[in-house]
Formats: structure tokens, sequence, C-alpha cells
């Protein structure tokens, strides 16, 4: 037996029903109740292909929700987080949903830890005075800087 996709309808119902079998067989719950009413194979397929591919509200939905559950306290380093917010962010401009500045701001300053406050209320003072004070690529650099230093402090307690 081969493993062929066909991009028809028209097969005999003999091959219908063992296709349509062999793909109900290697669906869990969820999404054979999405499926559980359409009789042919190719039918399935196609609905199973648009509920999985990358495209629609779905993989929206799931890149949002990726990027609001980002926070530092997930990360070994700040520049792993910063990496993944950097990597969201451009999902998100990809799909037409880019995130204006001040809300990319304010989600990666309010997903810092306690230790950065001093530089979250630094940053926040700049931009309250002038809301250019910092470019996306300057405020990374200067959280990775901080980032450097509060382990240059801890490293130092340590001795």
């Amino acid at each position: 037996m081969t493993n062929i996709v066909l991009e028809t309808n028209e097969v005999s119902e003999e091959i219908n029903s063992s296709a349509l079998s062999s793909i109900q067989l290697c669906l869990d719950d969820g999404p054979l109740l999405q499926v559980k009413h359409i009789k042919r194979a190719n039918l399935i397929w196609i609905s199973l292909k648009n509920l999985y591919s990358a495209t629609g509200f779905s993989s929206e939905f799931i890149l949002c929700r990726d990027f609001f559950d980002t926070k530092l306290s997930k990360f070994n380093t700040m520049e792993e987080y910063l990496n993944r917010v950097k990597q969201l962010s451009d999902d998100l401009k990809a799909k037409d949903m880019q995130l204006p500045r001040q809300i990319l701001f304010a989600w990666i300053l309010n997903n810092l830890s306690a230790e950065y406050r001093p530089v979250v209320s630094s940053i926040t003072q700049s931009l309250r005075n002038n809301k250019d004070a910092f470019m996306t690529e300057s405020l990374f650099a200067n959280l990775l800087d901080e980032s450097k230093r509060l382990r240059f402090e801890d490293d130092n307690n340590t001795i």
C-alpha cells in the first residue's frame, strides 16, 4: 500500500473507505469532532489541512498567545528573551499584525523581573520625556547592558 494523497474526490468507495478509516484512526478526539460529519477522505484531508495550516485565525491566535505568554522568567538569559520577543514580533508583522512600538515596549518592560525595576523606571521616564528616545534596537541594547551589569554584580557578590 502506498501513501499517496490524491487531490481528487473521484475514487472508488473502497479506496475512499480505506482512506477515511486511516485518517480517522490517526486523529485525536478534538480534530475528529471537527470532521466526523465528512464522508469523503479527500474532503477530510482538505478540512484538516485548513485547520492546521499556518494561516487564518487559529495561527494568529496561537502567535498572539505565544507573544503574550513571553516573560523573562521563562528564559535563561535576557538575550534569549529578547530574541524570542523579536521573533514573535516579526512573525506578527509578517501576518500584517504589527504591534505599535509603545505596546511592544510596554510588554517587554512589564515582563521583566523585579531586579530590572530601576532601569525600567529610567527607560519609561526617558520615553515620557521623548517618545522617540528609544528605538527597538536601542531598547534591546540597554536591556542587554543591564543584564550584563546585574550578572557582573551577582558574580562579584558571590565571591
